[in-house]
């Protein structure tokens, strides 16, 4: 008989990579967007480049630039965690293969199936990373 309930540090692996997956969303998008506020250029969202929005430390600035600043930390871990997109991306797979280990030794159906989502979720990141426009992304938050 196939059970729901997840066993073994499942919920642990699920909560490490969706964290991951929102802090390279908000290190990557939501930098991006912080830019295009900043600069009124919203053609930028789909042509990330330095001459339309300037350094994205430009962009993270507004008045918290402290280094106290707790959200000035956060984006920047999350900006760090978005330029890293092949090492993290990487370790958002392998949670997800030891998610799924988990879920099928548990014979858990949800958790198979969160697992599969995940993994999705981190291969089409990475497959986004590589395209034309991940790459001006990628060196956008690089400079």
């Amino acid at each position: 008989m196939i059970g729901t309930r997840r066993a073994g540090g499942g919920r642990l692996r699920y909560a490490a990579q969706w964290a991951l997956v929102g802090m390279y969303l908000l290190g990557g998008f939501g930098v991006l967007l912080l830019a295009v506020i900043r600069s009124g250029d919203w053609g930028a969202l789909l042509d990330p480049r330095l001459e339309r929005l300037d350094d994205p430390k430009v962009s993270m600035t507004a008045g918290w630039d402290s280094i106290w600043n707790p959200f000035a930390f956060v984006l920047a871990i999350a900006r760090l965690t978005a330029m890293l997109v092949v090492p993290v991306t990487t370790i958002g797979v392998l949670l997800g293969l030891s998610s799924l280990v988990v879920a099928f030794q548990a014979r858990d159906r949800r958790g198979i199936g969160g697992s599969l989502l995940l993994i999705v979720v981190w291969v089409g990141l990475f497959a986004l990373a590589f395209t034309p426009y991940g790459g001006r992304l990628h060196h956008w938050l690089a400079d």
